[in-house]
């Protein structure tokens, strides 16, 4: 017990320190490569869709959608090569001679548009400088209404105004974000949820491992047509943050489907399950992973504000054309923070071209970040116990809240564990490597 109190008197003394911070830094202003072309792949947030505006957004430019943002702050060619409802599946259709596909291929488009688009498409990601792709909500959400229906369809107490009403929907609408928001109405009015709920586990681990199986395959069919490509790939998120902005827009009527969501504990937890693959991707073939928490949304698309948000993560996380450490790769976990760190002078380098990312980081070094991110000198030895206790309550809460990023609460408390607490005084002699450090402060500074 009293090893347990002691972890976690060093979470709280850790965070309390850090919540004490008043970041108010101006990044430099980063230097992006010559990229020359861009393409975008991916599904109908990648595309630009609206859950409010009415707009063809397949294979063309969409104002105000990430992609358009990007090219146009890069001076790019742009390549817009994304459609509402794509899944891994489809995207490995297209990149692979030998491969069939599913059942449900291209269920919003044509297989002969496709297959039409197909030359246009592999020599546009032959020829691309950067590619951003953003698929897989397909994979495990509007997946799930089709599963679904087929397999009520085998029960014979399911009312069948349920099906009825579910097809011409599906058939209808194609493939929109709310699908299965809209069958879990039809369901409940046609009084069949219960049926509905014993089928989704299924029609979920379904779609899931129908993503898990895809997505290696699809990473390594890039790379076949482009190894030297700059490659972004954009997480899934939580799509509940609504955009103020679309207050006007009146909720749908009938079952409510965040309610829904949170007595079965999805949401969050989901996004994380389906960005899994995502990160140990990056780490395994080197491509950039952003995950766009915070991301503003109509109902499940973002808004205006959202691809915004979106296209400045992406800007954020391609690498500086100026960045000078040559024992850092791009490629490397912890690339992004250790290059804010040197775009702010937080953590000063071992010499001009090393930052040594494996090294412990000093007492004087860790003190030196402290007191430049806070703005004071001697933030660390001029600080007392009472004064790092103002901050403990509301820096705990805050490190365990949803609302804070997975990234930083894990780093935190990570850091916290290899800081040892002596009477309640930090010792800093700790084995906490300088890329460690920067990230768990660049976490920070990013809330």
């Amino acid at each position: 017990m009293k090893k347990l109190i002691k972890i976690t008197l060093s979470v709280v003394l850790i965070l309390s320190l850090l919540s004490g911070f008043a970041v108010c830094m101006a990044a430099n202003e980063k230097q992006h490569f010559d990229y020359g072309s861009y393409v975008l792949l991916g599904d109908s947030i990648a595309s630009g869709w609206s859950d409010v505006e009415d707009r063809e957004t397949r294979f063309v430019r969409v104002e105000n959608s990430y992609g358009a943002y990007i090219a146009d702050d890069l001076k790019v060619k742009y390549h817009p090569m994304a459609c509402i409802g794509f899944r891994t599946s489809d995207l490995r259709y297209i990149f692979e001679d030998d491969f069939e596909g599913d059942r449900f291929l291209f269920y919003s488009i044509s297989k002969e548009e496709v297959d039409r688009r197909i030359p246009e498409i592999r020599q546009a990601v032959a020829e691309a400088g950067l590619i951003t792709l953003n698929v897989g909500g397909n994979d495990w959400g509007s997946f799930l209404g089709w599963h679904v229906i087929e397999e009520m369809d085998k029960f014979e107490d399911v009312n069948e105004e349920f099906l009825t009403k579910s097809r011409a929907y599906l058939e209808q609408a194609g493939i929109k974000a709310n699908t299965i928001d809209q069958l879990i109405d039809f369901a409940t009015a046609a009084g069949c949820l219960p049926r509905f709920i014993q089928v989704l586990p299924k029609a979920l681990k379904e779609g899931l491992n129908n993503y898990l199986t895809n997505w290696n395959y699809l990473i390594e069919d890039i790379y076949a047509l482009n190894p030297d490509v700059t490659l972004v790939v954009v997480g899934m998120f939580d799509t509940a943050l609504q955009d103020e902005s679309m207050s006007e827009i009146e909720p749908e009527e009938g079952f409510d489907i965040q309610n829904f969501a949170t007595k079965i504990e999805i949401g969050q937890a989901i996004v994380d399950i389906a960005n899994k693959p995502m990160r140990e991707g990056a780490e395994k073939y080197g491509y950039i992973f952003v995950e766009p928490v915070g991301t503003l949304c109509e109902k499940q698309h973002p808004s205006k504000a959202g691809h915004r948000h979106i296209a400045d993560l992406i800007l954020e996380a391609l690498p500086d054309a100026t960045f000078p450490y040559t024992d850092v790769k791009t490629s490397d976990k912890n690339y992004k923070a250790i290059e804010y760190m040197w775009l702010n002078n937080i953590i000063t380098p071992v010499t001009e071209t090393a930052f040594a990312p494996e090294t412990n980081i000093t007492k004087d070094q860790l003190d030196y970040a402290f007191n430049k991110i806070s703005g004071s000198e001697n933030i660390i030895s001029g600080s007392d116990d009472a004064t790092r206790s103002d901050f403990a309550v509301s820096a705990f809460k805050a490190a365990l809240s949803g609302k804070t990023a997975f990234a930083f609460k894990t780093k935190a408390i990570k850091f916290a564990l290899h800081t040892l607490v002596n009477g309640g005084k930090f010792n800093f002699n700790s084995n906490i490597t300088r890329a460690e450090a920067a990230s768990m402060l660049y976490d920070y500074i990013k809330l």
